[in-house]
């Protein structure tokens, strides 16, 4: 049969699955639906699910293929979910939901990076025209300008106490994963917030660069920034990428109403963004506890390397194994 007739002839099964489902999300769950609805919505299911293998095999047009997914999806994940109140829960949210979510969603992640790099090529290339152009990115009265002032000085490595390397990492959590939240949530509004704020952490980033070659210390500057810096900047892009998931669902909505597709894309931006607060922990260890420490300038270049690696080998090869789960 040709697309038309496959379309006509399934449409009303994929309609009243579709019913079912905003039905199951309104109530809370399975146990507020009428009992015929429980008795179709198995059936309804697996009628999806073959009409999705047989776009699939078809080649029928992309944005129903893709609706079907969807559709097949989140039918899926309510007939088949987990606990993930439980540690295993847990776990296999980190060992195959974040990462299979991040692959999914990689378009936006790497429409995040773009904009900090343009913030950050933008910037070092005004500070290579003036070295007074730094007060356009950190202003005299800026309470940032101290900490530029040490990476200026080269002395950037002390001797902390664990105690205060502790009180450290923790109001570092505490500041990156707040900014993080801020960047995801103001996606809402249409992604511009959350754009301006990725260029404007890329433009700091290559300010300070810019100041570091007119001072020679990029010797100090990349020590004391590769080991937390790669994850962090990382996962200041995937927040960033929830955020326009938001974003993109009101302004793009595609084949569904926008409330819909809001809601099917808060589903993974709240997964993304929960993964980026687990990263977010990580680099507030090792930005209070090694990065200012007086570890070897190539320890840290190595440390910094390999949790790159790590990070990427995670996000891009996890959970593979195994079919996703989500919407």
């Amino acid at each position: 049969m040709d697309e038309r007739e496959f379309v006509q002839s399934r449409q009303a099964g994929w309609k009243r699955l579709t019913e079912i489902l905003d039905r199951v999300e309104r109530s809370g769950g399975l146990r507020g639906l009428a009992r015929e609805d429980l008795r179709e919505l198995g059936p309804l299911y697996r009628r999806a699910a073959s009409d999705l293998a047989y776009a699939r095999a078809h080649a029928v047009t992309g944005n129903l293929t893709a609706h079907l997914n969807r559709l097949v999806a989140r039918a899926h994940a309510l007939l088949y979910h987990t606990d993930r109140r439980t540690w295993r829960g847990l776990g296999s949210f980190f060992s195959r939901d974040f990462p299979q979510t991040f692959r999914r969603r990689l378009p936006f992640f790497l429409a995040a990076v773009a904009f900090l790099l343009a913030g950050a090529l933008l910037a070092y290339w005004l500070m290579m025209q003036s070295r007074s152009n730094l007060d356009i990115f950190f202003p005299p009265d800026s309470p940032l300008r101290a900490s530029v002032d040490v990476w200026q000085s080269g002395k950037t490595t002390r001797t902390i106490r664990d105690g205060e390397s502790a009180i450290g990492a923790s109001a570092l959590m505490t500041h990156n994963i707040q900014v993080s939240f801020l960047a995801f949530s103001t996606g809402i509004l249409g992604c511009v917030v959350t754009a301006l704020m990725l260029f404007q952490n890329g433009a700091m980033l290559g300010a300070l660069a810019g100041l570091m070659t007119y001072v020679h210390h990029h010797d100090t500057l990349w020590p004391g920034i590769l080991p937390h810096g790669v994850v962090e900047l990382s996962a200041t892009c995937i927040a960033g990428a929830a955020g326009f998931l938001l974003g993109w669902a009101l302004l793009v909505p595609g084949p569904y109403r926008r409330r819909d597709a809001l809601v099917i894309a808060a589903l993974d931006a709240v997964r993304l963004i929960v993964g980026v607060c687990a990263l977010l922990v990580f680099c507030g260890i090792v930005e209070a506890f090694i990065s200012p420490s007086r570890l070897p300038a190539g320890f840290k270049i190595a440390f910094g390397v390999l949790t790159f690696f790590g990070l990427y080998a995670y996000l891009f090869f996890a959970g593979r194994s195994t079919p996703y789960a989500g919407d």
